[in-house]
């Protein structure tokens, strides 16, 4: 959700700051000639649930001064799982109206009051183009984070979604206008939940979450194999960094533990093509885009290509991803963890980067 619109030109981004479940991933890349590098990168462990505006401050300082950045602006986006998102159906009104008819219905859907929500909305495809996508947080929730970002010395210009993020990303290159009607399909595959877009262009048609992410996988390795949850996380995370250590045997127990989970998300992101295909009645995308921490889980491509049937690929033509493992394998001296996991907070930082193009909050 953008509460403030861009006007500066720069082909270095915005520091993208993307607060997550258990960490911070901080990125800031640079866009020369349609090719991305990076400027900086940390990665910043949270403590235990609570947090400390001014200690978490100290802890965004730190990194921001030892990870390369250059500028204070900064692009937040609050952990996925503090998001609420539905798709409803409003009647037709002006933009004015329609925030505070938006503000109304979330609070009524999500059981909060409607003071302690922040709001905002994209129109979609669906339905005629009548569906309105709503995003909401708890500002009790958000303040504590953007009071550490102040405290750190950065200057937030932006609070964003993580898959805002990662249809920026996924979108550089579909700006013109041939570009408009030809859609693609992103699977983004996060720690507490996934989310399906279909994008047109550089505009989302299609938004649905899906609730089963990294977590559900950390908790079927963990039952199946008697292992603590953590435990479970670490073997999983070796399997995703393709650590040859790890020993056949297990590793052939954590991928049959993780298999049904595996084929029920590929099974839900079927299900969210084939609603895009009945409700909005366009293209069918001519590939799927996997990313996200969890998108690099072995065996999960091949069951979603097989259930979608669609073909299924780790990076976008403009090989963007790839633009950027050097960069943070250079930044990051091998802690970067999975390539993909870098995609929504990289989409973050692109907020500062040509920006007089617009933010394009409405354009869904």
């Amino acid at each position: 959700m953008s509460f403030l619109k861009q006007r500066f030109r720069s082909t270095t981004g915005h520091v993208g700051i993307a607060f997550e479940d258990d960490a911070i991933r901080m990125i800031q890349v640079c866009d020369h000639r349609g090719h991305l590098s990076v400027t900086g990168a940390a990665w910043v462990p949270l403590p235990e649930p609570g947090i400390d505006p001014a200690s978490l401050g100290e802890s965004l300082r730190a990194a921001f001064v030892t990870g390369g950045f250059t500028g204070r602006r900064c692009a937040v986006s609050m952990p996925r799982s503090e998001i609420w998102t539905q798709l409803a159906k409003l009647p037709d009104m002006p933009d004015s109206e329609l925030d505070e008819a938006v503000a109304w219905e979330a609070a009524e859907r999500f059981g909060v009051p409607r003071e302690t929500l922040e709001c905002d909305w994209m129109r979609t495809s669906g339905e005629g183009g009548k569906e309105i996508f709503i995003i909401a947080a708890d500002r009790g929730r958000m303040q504590p984070r953007l009071d550490a970002v102040l405290a750190a010395g950065l200057r937030p210009v932006a609070v964003d979604t993580d898959f805002a993020g990662v249809a920026r990303l996924f979108s550089r290159r579909f700006r013109r206008d041939v570009d408009a009607d030809r859609a693609r399909a992103i699977l983004d595959v996060g720690q507490s939940g996934s989310v399906l877009l279909i994008l047109r262009g550089r505009h989302i048609a299609f938004c649905k979450p899906i609730s089963i992410g990294g977590r559900h996988l950390d908790l079927r390795v963990s039952e199946r194999l008697d292992l603590e949850e953590d435990a479970a996380s670490g073997l999983r995370q070796a399997r995703m960094n393709n650590a040859e250590a790890l020993d056949p045997s297990t590793d052939g127990a954590v991928s049959e533990a993780a298999r049904p989970v595996l084929a029920e998300l590929a099974r839900e992101a079927m299900l969210c093509l084939r609603h895009f295909s009945v409700s909005v009645r366009g293209d069918r995308p001519d590939h799927l885009l996997l990313t996200g921490a969890h998108a690099a889980e072995p065996g999960l491509a091949e069951l979603v290509q097989s259930s979608c049937r669609i073909p299924v690929q780790l990076d976008d033509e403009s090989a963007c991803m790839s633009d950027l493992r050097e960069g943070l394998s250079k930044a990051m001296a091998g802690a970067a963890g999975t390539l993909e996991s870098w995609a929504a907070v990289a989409g973050l930082s692109l907020r500062g980067v040509n920006a007089s193009r617009g933010s394009g909050r409405r354009a869904a």
